[in-house]
């Protein structure tokens, strides 16, 4: 390599940073950028001088003393002043294992001088509160960051429930003074949320998972951020939906909840969405999320995956939603056990015949004992979707659970799909967990 100009290196050093997660550079010294300068003078060289490759770091706190050792704090001043004037990124993760609130702080104090650089930050702190270092924000001037992604989790803290504490003021101060703000996975209460100035219009992505919210702060997000293309929460404390609510945009979409979903989907509108996963439980009693599917098919999207969990649809109403989603890529659907996929789903479903639903289908989930039909019709379908010349691709994955009593009663179909499953291109798991 020694032979190529020193532009063409550079650009061979920047590709070795990891591209499948842009924000996250580790500190590893096997990896780079650290191992190139390990090589000889000149990729010392050139790497001292690639600001690119110093412009993101991750550290991890808490770790056993065996794990490999984490950069001092001169070492990250050091590291960050390579980085010239390029755009931070930070990930700081707290392992949980002999964790040290200071070491966390003293991470957070190299960065703070460069708040402005700021433009991708991930705090997972779920032993330590608000960090003292975050409320010192102020002190540093009205300046605002290059701030677009923000990735939050912190340990429990009194100081998230009224508008005038300082992890407030520092939280405010975070978040609010990026115009360029548009990704925000919030894991702590969420209604904190509430207490800050946020360009809420500007936003394009919000995960509140893993902790739940009443359905009205969700209801108030969704009408603040109509920009959304990505939204994922727990939702509990259903609620009227007075007016229509819509997310021209909206891609993906992910809900669990332990409440009735019809009074939110009534009103809701989704013309883009193309993932949607929808969990129910606990739900007492059990109300058939029909309003799911019917929004779908108002909607008019051409959705490509659909996983559904303890909704309970009507067969009609499944059978309605898979006749206006033919773009369907991958399918799961399962009810604690209680029967979904009947003779008449599973006919519809067989490649070959002339009303045949959602052709283009290639992963198909049928976990928790979810199927109820004649033995064969289930292999029938499987392999009509692996050998019919019109489906292109083909099914690829396949994953299906059986109770104790299905598993005699199925014979033929667990025979046929197990040989099915052994033919190069095509995965099988039944009543196993499925991997790869």
């Amino acid at each position: 390599m020694n032979s190529q100009s020193e532009d063409v290196v550079r650009e061979i050093f920047k590709s070795c940073l990891d591209t499948r997660f842009p924000h996250l550079q580790p500190f590893l010294p096997a990896e780079a950028p650290l191992l190139l300068c390990g090589v000889c003078a000149w990729w010392r060289t050139i790497a001292l001088t690639t600001p690119e490759l110093w412009a993101r770091l991750s550290v991890s706190i808490g770790r056993e003393i065996s794990d490999t050792a984490q950069p001092s704090h001169p070492l990250i001043e050091v590291w960050i002043a390579r980085s010239g004037a390029r755009p931070l990124a930070l990930v700081l993760k707290d392992l949980g294992l002999r964790s040290s609130i200071d070491r966390a702080e003293d991470v957070l104090q190299a960065f703070l001088p460069h708040f402005h650089r700021w433009q991708s930050i991930t705090l997972l702190l779920p032993n330590a509160a608000f960090p003292a270092a975050l409320m010192d924000l102020g002190r540093l001037g009205t300046g605002v960051s290059q701030l677009q992604i923000a990735n939050l989790e912190f340990g429990a803290d009194p100081g998230f429930q009224a508008a005038d504490t300082p992890q407030v003021a520092g939280l405010a101060r975070l978040l609010t003074v990026s115009s360029q703000l548009h990704t925000l996975y919030y894991k702590n209460d969420p209604s904190t949320l509430h207490l800050l100035d946020l360009s809420w219009a500007q936003l394009t992505v919000i995960d509140l998972v893993p902790v739940w919210s009443p359905m009205s702060q969700i209801i108030d997000i969704m009408q603040k951020a109509p920009k959304l293309r990505s939204l994922s929460v727990f939702i509990v404390d259903a609620c009227n939906v007075a007016r229509p609510l819509g997310l021209p945009d909206l891609v993906i979409l992910w809900i669990m909840s332990e409440v009735d979903l019809g009074p939110l989907f009534r009103q809701l509108n989704l013309p883009a969405l193309s993932n949607l996963q929808v969990i129910c439980g606990n739900l007492v009693p059990l109300v058939p999320q029909t309003e799911v599917v019917n929004c779908i098919n108002r909607s008019r999207c051409s959705l490509h995956a659909a996983i559904f969990k303890s909704l309970r649809i009507p067969e009609a109403a499944l059978i309605a939603f898979l006749r206006q989603s033919p773009a369907l890529i991958l399918f799961e659907v399962s009810n604690d056990g209680a029967a979904t996929i009947t003779d008449d789903i599973l006919t519809l479903l067989t490649a070959g015949n002339a009303d045949c639903l959602c052709p283009d289908l290639q992963i198909i989930r049928f976990p928790d004992s979810s199927v109820s039909s004649v033995d064969g019709l289930l292999a029938n379908m499987v392999a009509s979707r692996r050998t019919t010349a019109s489906l292109s691709p083909s099914l690829s994955r396949f994953v299906v659970d059986f109770s104790d009593v299905d598993l005699t009663r199925h014979a033929a179909d667990i025979r046929r799909l197990k040989e099915l499953g052994e033919v190069p291109g095509f995965l099988v798991w039944i009543n196993q967990p499925e991997t790869g």
